[in-house]
C-alpha cells in the first residue's frame, strides 16, 4: 500500500511548517485543490443515525394520533418518518404561505419551535373539529391561505396541544422539553426563531386515512445538542409499562413456595465414627444455647430467630432480619434431630 504522503509532499509540508506560510499558486499534484476550511465556522456537522431521536418521534406519533381521533371523531392515523437536520435558510420556503406555520415555546432553557402545517390541512383540522365528519384531503379554500379567526386559532390552537403534550411524553425521558402553543404566524420573517446558519430538526408526520395531510415538527439542535450521545445510542425507549402487569407478577410471586428452615446447629464427626453410631448416641452441637440461630430461606441465611414451641410443635421465633446480599449459608446437617 502507498505512503499516505509521498517523500516530496512531506518535504514540502514540513517547508510549509517552517516557513509559516503557504504557496497557493504552487502547482497542486493528482490530490486536486485545496479546500479552504473555517475552523470558527458555526456550522455543525452531524453523521449517522439517531435510532432514539426515531423512537420518541414514533411514540409522538401514536398519541397524537389517539389524541385527534378523539377530538376530530374521524379515524385517523399518525406515522413518522425519518427526521432530518436541515438549516433555518433552508426551511424558509416551507414557512410561506400557504402552509400553516405555529410557533412553539420548548421551555425557559430550549427556546422555541415551529410546527408546519402544509396548504389545506390546518383548514381540514379545523372542519373536522368544528363537526364536519367527513374524509377529506388537504383542499386550499378559494383565493390561497387566509388568516385564521379568533375562534379558528382557539380550535387550532387545542388541537396542537395534543401534539405539544405528546412531545413533552415522549422527550421526558431525554430532556425535559415543555412545549406550549404561543402563535400562529403567516409572515415567514416573524416565524424566524434561530440564526439561518443554525441547524433544526425536521420531523415530519403523516396524517391519513379520515384527513390527508403532513405535519412537520421543527426544533433546534442547539436545544438537544446536550443529549445527542443518549439519541445516537441504541433504542432503550419503550412503551410505558402498565400498573395491571406489575400488580400481577407481585400476586404470582406471592404464591411462589420456598423453603424456611432454622438450624439448631452443626458438628463434625470422622467417617468411622458415624458407621459406629447406634440408637440413643447423642451428637454435640456447635451451637451456644443463648444465642440466636440463624433462620435459611432457600437455603440462605435471611434471619435470626430462637427456638420455641407454638401449638404443642417445636417452632422458631424471629428476632430479626438481616441485610440483604449475606453469602449463603451451607444447609444444616440432618444428623442432629432439628425441627423448623
Amino acid at each position: 500500500m502507498p505512503a499516505t504522503l509521498s517523500p516530496e509532499e512531506l518535504r514540502a509540508l514540513m517547508g510549509a511548517v517552517q516557513d509559516g506560510k503557504f504557496n497557493a499558486d504552487a502547482p497542486r499534484g493528482p490530490r486536486g485543490p485545496v479546500t479552504t476550511y473555517d475552523l470558527t465556522s458555526q456550522d455543525r456537522i452531524i453523521r449517522g443515525q439517531m435510532p432514539t431521536l426515531d423512537a420518541i418521534n414514533e411514540q409522538i406519533a401514536s398519541q397524537l394520533a389517539i389524541g385527534l381521533t378523539g377530538r376530530t371523531r374521524l379515524p385517523l392515523r399518525v406515522t413518522s418518518a425519518t427526521a432530518t437536520l436541515l438549516k433555518f435558510a433552508d426551511l424558509t420556503p416551507l414557512l410561506a404561505p400557504p402552509a400553516s406555520v405555529c410557533v412553539l415555546g420548548l421551555g425557559a432553557a430550549y427556546g422555541f419551535g415551529l410546527v408546519l402545517l402544509e396548504p389545506g390541512l390546518a383548514e381540514a383540522l379545523l372542519a373536522a373539529a368544528l363537526g364536519d365528519r367527513r374524509s377529506r384531503g388537504p383542499d386550499l379554500p378559494p383565493g390561497g391561505r387566509q388568516e385564521f379567526t379568533a375562534v379558528e386559532q382557539m380550535v387550532l390552537k387545542r388541537l396542537l396541544t395534543i401534539l405539544s403534550e405528546a412531545v413533552a411524553a415522549s422527550w421526558a425521558s431525554v430532556i425535559p422539553l415543555q412545549p406550549e402553543v404561543l402563535r400562529f404566524e403567516l409572515d415567514p420573517r416573524m416565524a424566524s426563531i434561530a440564526p439561518p446558519s443554525d441547524l433544526g430538526i425536521v420531523s415530519g408526520f403523516e396524517i391519513s386515512e379520515g384527513i390527508e395531510g403532513r405535519l412537520q415538527l421543527v426544533i433546534p439542535y442547539a436545544a438537544v445538542e446536550p443529549a445527542k450521545q443518549r439519541l445516537s445510542s441504541p433504542r432503550r425507549l419503550s412503551q410505558r409499562s402498565d400498573d395491571r402487569v406489575a400488580e400481577m407478577l407481585a400476586r404470582e410471586l406471592e404464591q411462589v413456595r420456598v423453603q424456611v428452615r432454622g438450624m439448631l446447629g452443626r458438628t463434625c464427626i470422622n467417617f468411622s465414627k458415624l458407621l459406629d453410631l447406634g440408637v440413643g448416641d447423642v451428637l454435640l452441637l456447635d451451637t451456644d444455647e443463648s444465642k440466636p440461630l440463624p433462620i435459611l430461606v432457600q437455603g440462605r441465611r435471611k434471619m435470626t430467630g430462637s427456638p420455641t414451641v407454638s401449638g404443642g410443635a417445636m417452632a422458631m421465633l424471629v428476632d430479626r432480619e438481616i441485610a440483604a446480599g449475606c453469602p449463603p449459608t451451607a444447609a444444616p446437617m440432618r444428623a442432629a434431630p432439628t425441627r423448623s
